[in-house]
């Protein structure tokens, strides 16, 4: 992608009227050779990522410099505002942007270099910007969001001719409100940092109405995170103002909000700020790598939240609880158009399910199948008696047939399923396991999202549909018949894993914790130094 915002920066930029002869230009031709024969190098303490790149770009322009005092400006002040993105101005050559006295007082070699090095980290920077600074392929090779859905000549060529360059640039290759949101966020926890807060010590769980002599270390460490609590008579009661506050922290660190102190809420409270801020940074880049492509609507899935959500118009407009996939069956993140729902399901066991966790269980008692309302099915559909079948010595290489649930009330996938085809077999859908959704931490799928309320996600998809009204539905799920309902159009599904999320101009923010332990790996990619590695065929 680097070549590609080269490419356009050479298209969009209006190429000077100078003569082939023009000293400046043949000055930085030369320049652009010799950084090509050195791999890069220069004497500038920087190392150019694609000169090769480069000197394609100002050949379009016929070697003209690119830039002008008043947009120089612009960028250098954009540069120093990275990390209110969660990312290094160092990645961006500040070190070298900052020291640059106006262009126009330069002398012409002076004016080279410092062409070539402002060039070098606005492609940088609209690279990291737009993607992120991390390849996610790099870490999931499933990974199948798009990263060059943008006209890249058109989005430049609007750059350089704004009269703002900033907000056109911004406009380009920005994410949108929760993009926004999220930031907003970082903002309040990198003024949070700044001083810190005490851990709350260790002790008996609080609950309300105790009285304890760590309630004043309590209500400061809420008060440092901006869940404010007066001061209570006595000091050490735990009054009914400090569980409000209590509550609202837990609503916004992932928790069941009861108003307890357990283990749990104090190690939350226990993080510090600046891990916090990491937190939000990690979350960020994983924003940029999945909001290239803005939808206007959109069912949202966040695995580690245990959420799924529904978004149109940049608005959260409606989110209920959800299971994911245990840490040895993770949920995958992939991105796949829903196209149809299915009102009153069969289910067909998986083969992972299948030789985990049915066949064994159907050794032990055959009456399994009966229990569970299940089939065996060969693969034209027929039933097949299951007393015909030698269960204790089949596997699932001798297992010729299928595994099939009649539909119903305990059927695994519930009363609805919605579906999205992807490689990885994973769908949303109801569950009779009604008591889950009351867990905290909700890891107990084999990969599959089950959801709280489905029908009322059904009903906002089938909104703009008036053969399938809320009434239409319930009386198809009662009448017990299995029928599929075509969307009216397809709706993107972004299976997202984000241990940070935010709307509403930062006020509805959460944490969550790192299920599968997955961002660790991120961080250590964002604070690595600036790498180059486009997208394959660029």
């Amino acid at each position: 992608m680097l070549y590609a915002f080269v490419a356009i920066f050479a298209l969009a930029a209006p190429a000077a009227d100078r003569p082939p002869t023009d000293p400046v230009a043949e000055a930085l031709r030369q320049r652009l050779e010799q950084l090509i024969a050195s791999d890069g190098a220069s004497n500038q303490r920087l190392h150019f990522a694609a000169p090769d790149v480069l000197e394609r770009f100002y050949q379009k322009r016929a070697f003209a410099p690119a830039w002008d005092d008043a947009r120089a400006r612009a960028f250098i002040a954009i540069v120093r505002d990275a990390p209110s993105h969660g990312l290094s101005p160092g990645d961006y050559l500040i070190g070298l942007l900052d020291p640059l006295p106006p262009l126009s007082t330069l002398t012409d070699n002076e004016r080279i270099d410092a062409d070539l090095t402002l060039t070098e980290a606005f492609l940088r920077y609209a690279y990291h910007r737009r993607f992120g600074k991390v390849d996610p392929y790099a870490l999931d090779t499933t990974w199948n969001y798009a990263r060059n859905v943008i006209d890249p000549f058109a989005a430049l060529e609007r750059i350089l001719d704004a009269q703002d360059f900033a907000a056109q640039l911004e406009q380009e290759v920005g994410h949108g409100p929760m993009y926004e949101s999220m930031r907003i966020v970082l903002a309040r926890y990198k003024g949070y940092a700044a001083t810190g807060w005490r851990a709350v010590p260790a002790g008996a769980t609080l609950k309300p109405g105790a009285t304890d002599a760590r309630v004043p270390a309590l209500r400061a460490r809420l008060a440092a995170e901006g869940f404010v609590a007066h001061r209570s008579d006595p000091p050490n009661a735990y009054d009914d103002a400090l569980v409000v506050a209590v509550q609202a922290f837990q609503t916004h660190h992932g928790l069941n909000a009861d108003g307890v102190v357990g283990v749990r809420t104090l190690d939350e409270m226990n993080v510090p700020a600046a891990a916090l801020v990491d937190r939000l940074r990690i979350n960020l880049e994983r924003l940029r790598w999945v909001l290239v492509e803005r939808a206007p609507k959109f069912v949202g899935i966040n695995i580690a939240g245990f959420r799924v959500y529904y978004v149109e118009d940049d608005h959260l407009l409606w989110t209920a609880r959800a299971v994911v996939g245990k840490p040895f069956r993770e949920t995958p993140v992939f991105r796949a158009d829903m196209k149809y729902l299915v009102l009153n399901p069969d289910w067909t066991v998986p083969p992972t399910i299948l030789r985990q966790d049915k066949l064994p269980a159907i050794r032990r008692d055959v009456r399994y199948l009966e229990r569970e309302n299940m089939d065996v099915v060969d693969r034209d559909g027929r039933i097949v008696d299951p007393a015909t079948i030698d269960w204790k010595h089949v596997t699932i290489r001798t297992f010729p047939y299928l595994l099939r649930q009649r539909p119903g009330p305990t059927n695994a996938l519930g009363r609805i399923k919605f579906m999205f085809p992807n490689p990885h077999a994973v769908f949303l859908h109801d569950t009779p396991s009604r008591e889950l959704f009351q867990r905290e931490t909700r890891l107990f799928s084999s990969g599959c999202i089950r959801v709280e309320h489905p029908f009322e996600l059904a009903n906002i998809l089938l909104k703009d549909d008036p053969r399938w009204t809320p009434e239409v539905v319930q009386d198809t799920v009662d009448s017990g018949v299995t029928t599929t309902v075509s969307l009216p159009h397809p709706v993107p599904v972004l299976v997202l894993y984000l241990t940070a999320v935010a709307f509403d101009d930062g006020r509805d923010f959460s944490f969550y914790s790192d299920v599968y332990d997955r961002d660790r790996a991120v961080l250590d990619a964002l604070n690595a130094g600036f790498v180059y590695s486009p997208p394959k065929g660029l």
